[in-house]
């Protein structure tokens, strides 16, 4: 090969060394893969951990209702991913199948935890009570306040779907509140406000 080829060879390959596309070709084989990136990802951090100062077993009751009243129990599954809860409260008329109702304590299974990849809090929530379906909140915190806030909708009766907001508001250490909310029109209405005090670890 002469002198003039090898030159000629040498400037087209410096010319496609410093094009785009080659230097994004470069840029993505150091991006991880797709499962590196899931795992990644599926890792618990600094938001599993705010969740994590309300783990334990708690008694509550309705502020305006002191008869609703009953046990919460709130912790940590599969390593501070998420957390598992689980609600008892008092007795009441639970409708099962043949139209009929039973006499049981209300009963309530909720999950909790925090979607990297949406980079919300989420909740999902199912009860012995009212509804066949599963509901499902997503939230934000609040450092300055302390507030977590969750938006859901619900639909117990077919075609009427309602909006409805949940503020958690950690108190201290050993108290924590819970406000209910239906949205109607763009207008928030408080329809309930648990009072929440730690008994357990």
């Amino acid at each position: 090969m002469n002198i003039k080829k090898t030159t000629l060879i040498l400037a087209v390959m410096t010319v496609f060394a410093a094009s785009p596309q080659f230097s994004f070709a470069q840029a993505d084989t150091k991006k991880p893969d797709a499962y590196t990136q899931m795992l990644d990802y599926s890792r618990p951090g600094a938001n599993h951990e705010l969740l994590r100062r309300i783990t334990g077993t708690w008694k509550f009751h309705d502020v305006q209702r002191p008869f609703v009243k009953g046990t919460l129990t709130r912790k940590p599954i599969y390593n501070g991913r998420f957390y598992a809860i689980q609600i008892k409260g008092g007795k009441l008329s639970v409708p099962v199948a043949d139209g009929k109702m039973i006499e049981e304590f209300y009963s309530s299974q909720q999950i909790e935890g925090y979607d990297n990849v949406r980079q919300k809090f989420v909740m999902t929530s199912i009860n012995n009570h009212i509804g066949s379906d599963i509901q499902f909140q997503t939230g934000t915190y609040d450092p300055r306040t302390q507030e977590f806030t969750f938006y859901g909708e619900s639909e117990l009766i077919r075609g009427e779907v309602k909006k409805d907001k949940r503020i958690l508001k950690i108190i201290d250490a050993t108290h924590y509140s819970e406000t209910y909310y239906e949205i109607n029109d763009g207008k928030s209405e408080k329809v309930r406000e648990l009072d929440n005090e730690k008994t357990g670890d």
